[in-house]
């Protein structure tokens, strides 16, 4: 199924907030007696080519379909 105009700019906005948060997390490890944890940042790629897709989706929604170039009158 194919989205509306307004759920592309919807779902662009989501991903956008997402890159945003990503650029300023910072992941870590940390190791304490017989475990671990690490926390990864989110994949900056990943995100930027959703947006990418998106940004393409959301013209291609907004070209307003054919364009009429040229017209020959039939008599």
């Amino acid at each position: 199924m194919a989205r509306t105009l307004a759920q592309a700019q919807a779902m662009r906005d989501l991903v956008y907030a997402a890159w945003v948060r990503a650029l300023t997390a910072e992941g870590y490890s940390e190791t304490s007696g017989g475990g671990g944890i690490s926390v990864n940042r989110p994949k900056l790629d990943e995100l930027k080519k959703q947006l990418d897709d998106l940004d393409e989706e959301i013209a291609a929604l907004t070209s307003g379909g054919i364009r009429v170039v040229a017209v020959t009158p039939i008599d």
